[in-house]
C-alpha cells in the first residue's frame, strides 16, 4: 500500500546549543517528540521525512541533496515555527519557499505552518519573506504547546489516521520516476544498467542501488538527477548514448524536456508563481534570458527554463519581450500576442477573454545598468495599472549579469542570483543533448 509522505521542516536547535545537547533544547525535544506521536498515530501509513530523526539524515551528512529530493516527494508538509525558524533559519525559509510554490502549483498538497507558543504568532510571519509567502493562508496550528497538539491539528488537515488516502495524485518525483521507468525497454538487462549507471558524472551522492530490476533503477536514477541537479543533462547524454536496445524516441524526448529546467535553483523558480497573487513585477538576472536557439527551440533560453522549472508540465506559458515602457504599447504587443490585435471584437471582450486565460502571462522588458537600470517608480505605477486589467500578468526585468543592489518594495527580487557560468553551463549540455537525439534518431523536419 501507498504511504503518504510527510515532511517536517524546522529548526529545532538554539544558537548556543551544542549539537551532542540537543536534548536538552525545548524545541528539539519537541521535535522528537512530535515525530513520535505521528508514527503513534499514523503507524505504517504515513512515512515521516525530517532531517536528523532517528532514521533520517545525521548531522555532518550531505543533507542539502537529500532535503531536495524530500521536497519533491512529499505528499504533505509540515513548517515548525519556532523563534528561530522564523527569524534566523535560511534553510526554513527556503524549505518553505519550496513548500509554499508546490502548494501553489498543486490544489491536493497541504501544508501545515505551526506557530509554537511563546515564539511565533501570525504577526510576526505578515514580515519579510513570509509577508510574500503567505504560508499561514489557508490552514495552520496557533499556539501550539506540546506534540498533542500539533498531532490534533495534522488530524484536522490529513483526516483521522484510519481515513489517510492509500492513492495520492503524483508528486514531482514519482512523475520523473515514472518517466526513467518508460524510458527503459523490457529487453534492458542487468548488465546494461550496470554499465550506464557507471558512466553517470562521478559524485559522491549517487543513490545505493541493487541492479536486479528496472523499478530499482528508476527510482536510483530520478533521486540522483534531483539530488544532483546540475548534471541532470550530462547524465541525460550518457543514459541515450548507453542504453541498449535505443530507447524510443518519444519517450527520450519527453524525459529531456523532463529534466532540462531541473538545473534552476527551486526557490527562486518557486517565487515567480507567488509573485502573480503579489506585486506582480520580479526582477531576475542571467546572460542568456533573450537567448534564440533553434537547435532548442526556444527565443529566450533562460527565461523559458526558469518559467518551466516554476510550471513543470505546463505548454501554455506566453512571454511578450517588448522595449518600450509605454502601456499603450505594452497592451497592444499583450493583444498581437493573443491574435486580437486587429479583430472586430470590442476591445474590452478581448482584454476579458485574455484575462481569463488560464496559463500564465508575462511582459519581459530589459533592464540591465547599460540599458538603463529599473524603470522608476512613475512607470511601475502605470505597469501597476496595467495589472488591474490583466490581473494574472507579471513583469519580468531582466537585469544582466547581475541584480540591481538597490531594493524596490513593488519588485521581487528572484533569489538566489543566477549564476552565470551554470547558466552557460546548462545551455551547452542541453545543446549537445538535442543533438545527440537528432543524431540517433534524425533531425525533425
Amino acid at each position: 500500500m501507498s504511504r503518504l509522505k510527510l515532511f517536517i521542516s524546522h529548526s529545532s536547535r538554539l544558537d548556543d546549543v551544542e549539537q551532542d545537547k540537543l536534548d536538552e533544547d525545548h524545541n528539539w525535544r519537541l521535535l522528537k517528540a512530535t515525530c513520535k506521536a505521528l508514527k503513534d498515530a499514523y503507524g505504517k501509513s504515513v512515512d515521516i521525512l525530517v532531517d536528523q530523526d532517528e532514521k533520517g539524515l545525521y548531522p555532518g551528512c550531505d543533507w542539502e541533496q537529500h532535503l531536495n529530493e524530500w521536497l519533491a516527494e512529499c505528499h504533505a508538509a509540515i513548517i515548525l515555527f519556532s523563534k528561530r525558524a522564523a527569524e534566523t533559519s535560511q534553510w526554513v525559509k527556503k524549505e518553505a519557499t519550496i513548500l509554499t510554490w508546490r502548494r501553489e502549483i498543486e490544489s491536493n498538497f497541504t501544508l501545515i505552518p505551526v506557530m509554537l507558543k511563546g515564539q511565533v504568532k501570525q504577526a510576526d510571519l505578515e514580515q519579510d519573506i513570509w509577508e510574500i509567502l503567505h504560508v499561514e493562508k489557508n490552514e495552520y496550528i496557533q499556539n501550539a504547546e506540546s506534540a498533542d497538539d500539533i498531532v490534533d491539528g495534522v488530524k484536522l488537515a490529513l483526516g483521522a489516521p484510519d481515513a489517510v488516502k492509500a492513492d495520492f495524485p503524483q508528486t514531482p518525483f514519482e512523475r520523473l520516476e515514472s518517466l526513467v521507468t518508460k524510458l527503459l525497454k523490457e529487453g534492458t538487462d542487468k548488465q546494461n544498467l550496470t554499465d550506464v549507471w557507471n558512466s553517470l558524472e562521478k559524485c559522491d551522492i549517487k543513490p545505493e542501488w541493487n541492479p536486479h530490476e528496472i523499478s530499482q533503477f528508476s527510482n536510483a536514477l530520478a533521486r540522483y538527477m534531483l539530488r544532483d541537479s546540475q548534471t541532470c543533462l550530462q547524465n541525460f547524454w550518457h543514459i541515450i548514448n548507453k542504453l541498449k536496445p535505443n530507447p524510443d524516441k518519444a519517450r527520450a524526448k519527453e524525459l529531456l524536456k523532463a529534466i532540462r529546467a531541473l538545473w534552476v535553483d527551486a526557490k527562486a523558480a518557486g517565487l515567480i508563481p507567488i509573485s502573480r497573487k503579489q506585486q506582480g513585477m520580479i526582477a531576475i538576472n542571467g546572460n542568456l534570458l533573450l537567448e534564440v536557439s533553434k537547435e532548442l527551440n526556444t527565443n529566450h533560453y533562460t527565461l523559458d527554463r526558469y518559467l518551466e522549472r516554476a510550471w513543470p508540465e505546463t505548454d501554455g506559458i506566453r512571454t511578450i519581450p517588448v522595449t518600450s515602457t509605454d502601456v499603450d504599447e505594452i497592451q497592444k504587443e499583450i493583444r498581437k500576442e493573443f491574435g486580437m490585435q486587429n479583430t472586430p471584437i470590442p476591445l474590452e471582450i478581448v482584454d476579458q477573454l485574455i484575462n481569463d486565460y488560464s496559463d500564465p502571462l508575462f511582459v519581459y522588458l530589459h533592464c540591465s545598468i547599460e540599458s538603463g537600470g529599473i524603470p522608476d517608480p512613475r512607470v511601475l505605477n502605470k505597469f501597476s495599472k496595467l495589472r488591474d486589467i490583466y490581473k494574472k500578468l507579471v513583469f519580468i526585468f531582466g537585469t544582466g549579469e547581475k541584480l540591481p543592489e538597490e531594493t524596490n518594495t513593488k519588485i521581487l527580487t528572484i533569489a538566489p542570483p543566477l549564476d552565470l557560468t551554470l547558466e552557460a553551463t546548462q545551455f551547452f549540455y542541453e545543446t549537445q543533448a538535442k543533438k545527440l537525439l537528432n543524431k540517433k534518431y534524425g533531425t525533425p523536419p
